[in-house]
C-alpha cells in the first residue's frame, strides 16, 4: 500500500479511496464529483464504481466487533474534535492527514470500520 496524503483538510475520504484503488486523489475527486467531506455511503458508491469489494455496512467498534477487519476504512473521532477517515492495512494505519502509523493509533478514537475485501479490478 502506498501512502497518499490528502491535498486539502476536507479530502481524507477521497485520499483513502485513492490508496485502495491505486489512483490519484485528483482522479477520485473527479469521479466522486466532490472535494468536500464524504459520507460512508459515498465511499461505498465509489468503491462499487471501481469494482472493489466491501462490507454492506460500516460496523461499530463494540464487544461483538472489538477490533477492525485487517483491511478497513476507519471512522475516527479525532483529538481535534472532527470526524476523519483513515485506512488500516496489514497492521499499519495509512492516515491521509497524519501519515503512516505503526503501533497504536493515537490521533483519536476509532469508532467504526468498513471492511475492504480486495483492490480494484
Amino acid at each position: 500500500m502506498k501512502l497518499i496524503l490528502q491535498p486539502t483538510p476536507l479530502t481524507c475520504g477521497q485520499a483513502c479511496i485513492a490508496m485502495i484503488a491505486e489512483r490519484s486523489v485528483e482522479e477520485v475527486i473527479k469521479d466522486m464529483k466532490t472535494d468536500k467531506p464524504v459520507s460512508i455511503g459515498q465511499l461505498m458508491e465509489i468503491l462499487d464504481f471501481y469494482g472493489i469489494g466491501h462490507a454492506d455496512r460500516n460496523k461499530r467498534i463494540s464487544k461483538k466487533n472489538p477490533v477492525p477487519y485487517p483491511f478497513s476504512i476507519l471512522t475516527v473521532h479525532t483529538n481535534g474534535g472532527y470526524t476523519h477517515w483513515s485506512l488500516l492495512f496489514e497492521d499499519r494505519y495509512y492516515d491521509p492527514e497524519f501519515g503512516l502509523i505503526e503501533g497504536e493509533y493515537t490521533h483519536g478514537k476509532i469508532t467504526s470500520f468498513l471492511e475492504i475485501y480486495g483492490k480494484a479490478n
